[in-house]
């Protein structure tokens, strides 16, 4: 019975802990392989987050590899958002985004 008791204590505990990884907030690990900004790669629609979400779009107006430059305020593909970009690049008034900007993370279901 104790047995019982502690195996569901663990996995309340471990579902628990997932749950908060997966709202934690995330960072662009992926990037253009030919562009940088501030010494980071450039981020475009489609790059990935550590989280495992993908940025689905991007500035309508400047590609990079044929692929929309994304910026502040780039949607991930489950409703997050990139919240962090470049302090000396700007597209149409806007941070862009690079690998190591932060979004923020999915709502929760």
């Amino acid at each position: 019975m104790k047995t019982t008791a502690l195996a569901l204590v663990v996995a309340s505990l471990l579902l628990a802990a997932s749950a908060q990884a997966q709202n934690s907030p995330s960072q662009i690990v992926t990037g253009s392989g030919n562009v940088s900004v501030d010494g980071n790669q450039a981020a475009t629609s489609g790059d990935v987050t550590s989280n495992g979400e993908v940025v689905t779009d991007g500035s309508s107006n400047v590609f990079i590899n044929g692929k929309p430059a994304a910026v502040v305020g780039s949607n991930t593909n489950c409703g997050g958002t990139v919240v962090t970009g470049s302090s000396t690049v700007f597209i149409n008034g806007k941070p862009m985004a690079t690998s190591g900007a932060s979004a923020v993370p999915c709502p929760t279901q």
